[in-house]
């Protein structure tokens, strides 16, 4: 630890020099000090020689913009950031918004996705009527924020693009997925749900969207078959195949003798070329036909067995090997082609075998 004398004397030469950062003969001194880091005493210096100037004229943006840019230039970027932020504030009070929003890009250049930097901007761009730009950058502030984990500042950022109605489907969904993680269920339900009509109604039409729309409603309301159904029909969209197929034994599940799950989940085993389960699925329908007694279908479902398994005991004794029988049947044979849906999507209907 240096001695009280010896501090008098280094002071006593800074005193002498006051214009430079420190004299040649203070430098030969302080070298000879143990553990003192020589560059960073020098830093202090100047920084608080600048600190100085701006007590003295807090009115004077120059000594704010030099002290931002010694920051800087010493890797101190938070503390630089700070200081273009104090003086935007202040030209902000007084009305001076092009003065402010300069000083904010000054700061922006050093951090881009900054999120009170963002935030800031976007404030100004309100002001001034520049709404499109204000919303990316409220955007942006959330992405850095949701980085942070400070998830309830992300969702009054996204809350604001909505408000003024410049709000994506990304942003919608980003945040409702926030929302649910914060428990506010029933706030995040009614934005999914205003998603989930554009994408029935086809104002929207990207799959992607709508299968994370319908996966977040579908965490919330697991008895909802509706939601499940349009869920398991997004995914075939998307080909998904075994993602759907997991979704289908669940509906299957609950209600075994529901012909049009059953007819789904054939066409779904057939995408993935499981011709075994898709075969054991036609008999099971066929059974059900023969159960309301409605042979015809029933006969039809035993066709489609001999289709892909042409040597099945089961549709073989029911429909013997009566050629005429087979021909009669091969026209209706496509319109009970398990390519049925669940729900009505605004996509043309595949036709698909």
């Amino acid at each position: 630890m240096m001695g009280s004398g010896l501090i008098d004397k280094v002071l006593g030469f800074l005193k002498k020099d006051p214009d430079s950062a420190i004299s040649k003969e203070a430098q030969q001194v302080l070298e000879k000090i143990p553990s003192l880091d020589l560059n960073e005493l020098l830093r202090d210096i100047k920084s608080a020689k600048l600190l100085a100037e701006i007590n003295k004229d807090p009115n004077n943006a120059d000594n704010f913009i030099q002290l931002a840019e010694y920051y800087k230039n010493h890797k101190k970027i938070d503390n630089a950031i700070n200081i273009y932020l104090s003086i935007a504030q202040r030209e902000l009070e007084h009305q001076n918004f092009l003065q402010s929003s300069n000083y904010i890009q000054m700061a922006m250049k050093l951090e881009p996705d900054n999120g009170p930097l963002n935030m800031f901007s976007a404030d100004i761009d309100i002001r001034t009527g520049k709404f499109a730009e204000a919303a990316d950058k409220y955007r942006a502030a959330a992405n850095y924020f949701i980085k942070k984990d400070d998830r309830l500042t992300a969702i009054y950022l996204l809350r604001r693009i909505m408000d003024m109605n410049r709000a994506s489907m990304r942003d919608l969904l980003n945040l409702a997925s926030i929302m649910i993680h914060e428990e506010m269920f029933d706030e995040a339900e009614k934005i999914l749900n205003s998603v989930r009509e554009k994408h029935r109604n086809g104002t929207v039409a990207n799959l992607f969207d709508r299968e994370s729309c319908l996966l977040m409603l579908y965490s919330m309301r697991k008895d909802d078959q509706d939601i499940l159904a349009e869920l398991i029909e997004t995914r075939i969209e998307l080909h998904h195949y075994e993602n759907a197929l997991v979704l289908l034994k669940k509906l299957v599940a609950k209600d075994p003798n529901n012909i049009n799950f059953l007819k789904r989940q054939a066409f779904v085993y057939k995408q993935l070329n499981d011709i075994d389960n898709a075969v054991k699925i036609f008999k099971n329908i066929a059974n059900i036909y023969a159960k309301q007694n409605n042979l015809i279908y029933r006969n039809i479902f035993y066709y489609k067995v001999l289709k892909y398994s042409p040597n099945d005991i089961e549709a073989l004794s029911v429909l013997g090997k009566d050629a005429e029988l087979r021909r009669n049947l091969d026209d209706k044979i496509e319109n009970t082609d398990s390519r049925i849906r669940f729900v009505d999507l605004p996509k043309d209907e595949d036709k698909t075998n």
